[in-house]
């Protein structure tokens, strides 16, 4: 490949020198032809002749119409002033046309003899007839100015003759320089083209020797291929070339062989197809055909010819590759028979298939069931009565109907889903109970057998729904009153601990002073008791109200609430039992209505303000927030307590679920998710954010009550 392109390399630099050199040749011939042509078109003293004749006519007509005004006679024709007037007519004509009237041009005079020739023809009537003496003295005085004018105008030529001699000796002498320098690149380009030559002449030399070289290499490789015959031959079809492994597959010597024709050297050659074959490779023809013979021990035999054309010192050859493949053609005849019988196998289970599908349809037919049959795109293949006759088909449908039509004839019954509207190739599986009519339900399965075919079954399943409603009534009543039962239990262990430690705390602070206590402090005591009790009422209500929640039957029973008293109070409980908590508040000085139920709100509070103590260590810090936006109260509860890991924050809602952070902290995970589903039923919801080992922050919204607040707020 690079010795082809610096072969391209030298070809083009020999071109572009002989290019340069047919350059060269033609410019210095083509300016030599300028330059004699414009030595002989130098026509500066034929114009200056032409000027004076001009000149002379003038005078001469203006001295006759200076007799005609003296009333003289005329002794001839020629003196009078119209034979005079016409013959300066004519030489102004002749100065007036083709490169003269350029000359007058360019010195600036065409202008003034184009109006005397004007006025020359416009007084050529009078002239021959009776001119006036005063004409004739007008006339005579525009003559006199005429051969002025042409006086300068001669001597205006002289001087630009001379400035244009001077412009062409410059051009002569750079046509000198022109084609000296064209003579230079002749000089040159044949010096290029010498070196060239005999380059190419060395380059051949070496060329010559490489082919050698690489016809000796090419004939020693195909000497030492033996398991392959390579035969060469020319158009008579003789033998130039038999390496050693057509010795083995013909048993013929190459001494034998080499100058022989081909046909006489083996019965293989003989046969018409391989002749032809052998011949349209000369011709520049390539084949390649297959030979199935016997061999002389009796063996079956295949044998793979190729012949390709081959160019070798401007000789037309061909070359052919012989190849024993009897063992491949023996497995693919075998492969052939194999197939053979695999057909008639398949065609017996082809007819085996079609019965079987008969009977198939034939029983589908007759089923309870709606069944139908589409392609991978949709088409209908087959469908039964049943499906036919199934409400919404039979109003939507007609028979030529596809997948995504039929589906989409189902889309308004009851139970449907958007897969129906959006069916489209490739289709999924999907199963649905759908109300078709009153009363009335049917079970669609579509399923994909084998990938391509696609089977919808249409079942009627009303009287299994009506058991099935039947048995969920009774599973839900059943689910509600344990569900009532659990929650009771999980919420006593959970949410009944406060109050009873204030219970608890009061009583031993009485059993232990005794008398010592003050009546005020006993008053205090005990009201802290009954407050306690009140509240253990109010907790045994709200477990009730949880297991309501869960069976869906709990009355909500809103009003108008300050929010930050009922922050206020339920801290100031708090602290009674925690004593070592600090409780920090960020609160407005304005009361915050909002419209809720006190009774659930208050326990929302509790368990986030009692979970932001109980998972900050011995000495916890909590801060409470209360703001109003808009339409809408907000309180958040913040801690800087151990936190809860990034990937459990999802799930800490979840009823019973625990974060592994609180590992060795009693609890039962009912709280979060009871208080989240209360923050539901007032149409909010518990935000929560949290980092490992940094705190958690809780906030939960409620609606205001007073809208002229909520208006300040915003």
């Amino acid at each position: 490949m690079k010795g082809s392109l610096n072969g391209y390399k030298a070809a083009l630099i020999t071109l572009i020198a002989i290019a340069s050199l047919v350059v060269c040749l033609v410019f210095t011939v083509v300016r030599l032809f300028e330059v004699e042509r414009e030595l002989r078109t130098d026509g500066m003293y034929s114009n200056i002749w032409f000027v004076s004749q001009a000149q002379f006519e003038a005078a001469v007509f203006a001295e006759s119409l200076a007799r005609k005004a003296a009333s003289e006679s005329f002794a001839s024709e020629s003196e009078e002033p119209g034979f005079r007037a016409g013959i300066l007519m004519s030489r102004l004509a002749v100065l007036l046309e083709g490169e003269r009237a350029d000359i007058l041009d360019d010195i600036g005079v065409l202008g003034d003899m184009k109006r005397s020739y004007l006025q020359l023809t416009l007084a050529e009537p009078d002239l021959y007839g009776d001119i006036t003496p005063e004409s004739a003295a007008l006339l005579r005085g525009q003559m006199h100015d005429l051969a002025y004018k042409l006086r300068e105008a001669a001597n205006k030529i002289v001087v630009l003759g001379r400035e244009r001699a001077g412009v062409k000796r410059d051009e002569y002498l750079r046509a000198v320089f022109e084609s000296f320098a064209f003579l230079t690149g002749l000089v040159l380009s044949a010096a290029f083209l010498l070196l060239r030559l005999f380059k190419g002449v060395q380059e051949a030399s070496q060329a010559k020797q490489l082919l050698k070289q690489e016809q000796e290499l090419s004939d020693l490789v195909i000497s030492n291929i033996s398991n392959q015959g390579i035969v060469m031959f020319d158009g008579q079809l003789r033998c130039l070339l038999w390496n050693p492994g057509m010795v083995d597959l013909l048993n013929v010597r190459p001494d034998r062989a080499v100058g022989q024709r081909m046909t006489d050297l083996d019965r293989l050659f003989e046969k018409p197809e391989i002749t032809r074959a052998l011949r349209l490779a000369t011709e520049g023809t390539s084949s390649i055909l297959e030979d199935e013979a016997v061999s002389v021990e009796g063996h079956e035999r295949c044998l793979e010819i190729h012949c390709f054309p081959v160019y070798m010192a401007e000789r037309k050859l061909g070359i052919a590759f012989i190849r024993d493949i009897t063992e491949q053609w023996l497995a693919r005849k075998q492969a052939e028979r194999q197939n053979y019988d695999l057909e008639i196998k398949v065609l017996q289970r082809t007819a085996a298939l079609r019965q079987a599908e008969r009977r198939l349809i034939a029983a589908i037919n007759s089923a309870s069931e709606g069944f139908a049959a589409f392609d991978w795109t949709g088409k209908l293949l087959f469908a039964n009565d049943q499906i036919w006759a199934s409400a919404p088909v039979s109003l939507w449908c007609s028979e030529d109907m596809s997948l995504p039509v039929f589906l989409r004839c189902f889309a308004m019954c009851e139970g449907a889903d958007g897969r129906l509207l959006d069916a489209q190739p490739p289709f999924e599986e999907m199963e649905l109970d759908l109300l078709v009519r009153k009363d009335t339900w049917n079970r669609l399965s579509v399923t994909k057998a084998d990938g391509a075919t696609i089977f919808v079954r249409l079942t009627d399943i009303s009287g299994y729904k009506q058991v099935a409603r039947a048995l969920e009534s009774a599973l839900e009543r059943e689910r509600e009153t344990t569900n009532a039962y659990r929650s009771f239990v999980s919420m006593v262990s959970h949410q009944f601990r406060t109050p009873l430690a204030i219970l608890d705390s009061s009583a031993q602070r009485i059993l232990r002073r005794g008398a010592d206590l003050t009546h005020e402090e006993l008053v205090t005591r005990v009201q802290k008791i009954r407050n306690a009790g009140t509240r253990l009422t109010r907790l045994v209500d709200s477990v009730l109200n949880a297991a309501k929640l869960d069976a869906g039957t709990i009355e909500l029973n809103p009003a108008q609430y300050d929010l930050v008293e009922l922050v206020k109070d339920i801290c100031d409980r708090q602290r009674e039992v925690s004593s070592q908590a600090e409780i920090r508040f960020d609160v407005p000085d304005v009361p915050v209505r909002v419209f809720c139920d006190g009774m659930l709100i208050e326990q929302v509070v509790v368990n986030l303000l009692s979970n932001a103590i109980k998972y900050s260590g011995n000495t916890p810090v909590v801060e409470i927030k209360i703001w109003m936006d808009g339409s809408r109260a907000f309180c958040s509860v913040r801690d800087w307590g151990i936190g809860i890991p990034a990937d459990e924050l999802s799930k800490i809602f979840d009823r019973f679920y625990r974060a592994r952070t609180a590992t060795g902290i009693a609890g039962t995970g009912i709280g979060l998710n009871f208080a989240q589903r209360i923050m539901h039923l007032h149409g909010g919801e518990i935000q929560v954010e949290s980092y490992e080992a940094a705190g958690s922050l809780f906030t939960f919204d409620l609606p205001m009550a007073n809208a002229e607040q909520a208006q300040q707020a915003a």
